[in-house]
């Protein structure tokens, strides 16, 4: 899993690091930071896809113009990732500068660290201005490394993808990147999710095909989905929900749309498709489709993750993602402005909060544990940390 990620100069962030636990949530008020954390993982990923470091830039909200600290003309950014099976922590790395009106890579390096010293396993070399960067890789044995010239305009870790380097090194790279390529920004949108959908292996950012994800999986997957959607949707309204379901659709049953059953009295049940159904079903339905069927080992994230949803129903939410997500085998992160969300969580979750705010001097966001806050004990002793929200203590 990814175990943090600390940016420099990233956005709004001056030097600020997040932790990241199986199930975390951010909050803080408008403009404190929050979406900013999500975007570095994203363009994270977006560059282990092998796109080009400018083209990623152009995808971050705010595009080029907005994605170094104001001021700056470069900004780096490092994750820890752990693989469980060799119990080995890779810490990767890169920087990037502006150059000539693009981004480009100014240095990238990925270390492992076993029961041994941190070391290397690739980093590049100053160069000046042009059009490759020098890069060394190392092996275990002292002395065994190998000089390569890559393209600054990708980062070095997906070019790697595509050479023949050392088995150490390329057992690091391959690692890593597939982490990155886990990242998962889910955003739902119920207005997308009401049309027809073509069946579809692979979820989008939207949910707008979750009738057709869910409607390609083989017989016997796709009825465990929908018993285990049915079995956390079932309370969300005000009357139960009987059953989610889809369907395909058509003479060559291409598409499929999405339905559920409400049970409002013992005598009336109504059938609905998607587009009867709420904002609020259809965002729930989409997370918890979404923590069903999406690869085992993906970092899930969830921005303002319980709009739509009624106050009353938080405890469903925070249920759903914490079951789900430990069950599939899932890493959530999400952002929340909502106290009530924040304080149906289990004491033992405090550890798992992040609190984001701006420095009223210099402007910056900053980034603290909610158990490391001074003096926590007495104002939860006082209140709940929703209450704390509220009155802007945190």
């Amino acid at each position: 899993m990814i175990e943090y990620i600390q940016l420099h100069n990233w956005k709004s962030f001056a030097d600020a690091k997040l932790f990241i636990e199986p199930l975390t949530f951010i909050i803080g008020t408008n403009a404190s930071g929050k979406s900013n954390i999500l975007d570095a993982l994203y363009f994270l990923s977006c560059l282990s896809q092998g796109d080009t470091v400018d083209e990623c830039a152009r995808k971050i909200r705010g595009g080029q113009e907005w994605i170094t600290r104001l001021g700056e003309e470069s900004f780096s950014l490092e994750i820890k990732v752990h693989q469980e099976q060799t119990n080995i922590d890779y810490y990767y790395e890169i920087e990037v500068i502006r150059e000539n009106e693009k981004f480009v890579v100014k240095n990238e390096s990925l270390q492992r660290n076993g029961k041994v010293a941190k070391n290397y396993l690739f980093q590049t070399i100053p160069a000046k201005e042009q059009m490759l960067l020098p890069v060394t890789t190392y092996t275990g044995k002292k002395g065994n490394r190998r000089r390569w010239d890559l393209y600054k305009e990708k980062s070095i870790l997906s070019q790697f993808a595509l050479q023949k380097i050392q088995k150490d090194v390329s057992e690091g790279v391959t690692f890593v990147q597939e982490k990155l390529k886990q990242i998962f920004f889910l955003d739902p949108m119920p207005q997308h999710m009401r049309d027809y959908s073509s069946l579809s292996k692979t979820l989008k950012e939207d949910a707008s095909n979750i009738a057709g994800v869910i409607a390609a999986l083989d017989v016997q997957e796709k009825e465990s989905v929908l018993k285990r959607l049915t079995e956390f949707v079932r309370p969300l309204p005000e009357r139960d929900i009987q059953k989610v379901w889809t369907e395909t659709v058509g003479m060559f049953a291409k598409d499929a749309m999405l339905y559920c059953l409400e049970e409002w009295t013992s005598e009336k049940e109504i059938t609905l498709d998607a587009r009867g159904m709420s904002d609020g079903t259809l965002r729930f339905i989409a997370i918890v489709a979404a923590l069903l069927t999406i690869p085992k080992g993906t970092l899930l994230m969830i921005e303002e993750v319980d709009n739509g949803l009624h106050p009353s129903r938080a405890k469903e939410l925070i249920k759903a993602l914490s079951i789900l997500g430990e069950e599939c085998g899932l890493d959530v992160l999400c952002t929340t402005h909502n106290p009530v969300l924040i304080d149906n969580l289990s004491g033992e979750m405090i550890q798992n909060i992040s609190f984001v705010k701006r420095d009223l001097i210099t402007g910056c966001s900053t980034v603290s544990l909610l158990e490391d806050k001074e003096n926590l004990a007495r104002l939860m002793a006082a209140g709940t940390v929703g209450d704390m929200m509220i009155n802007n203590q945190i």
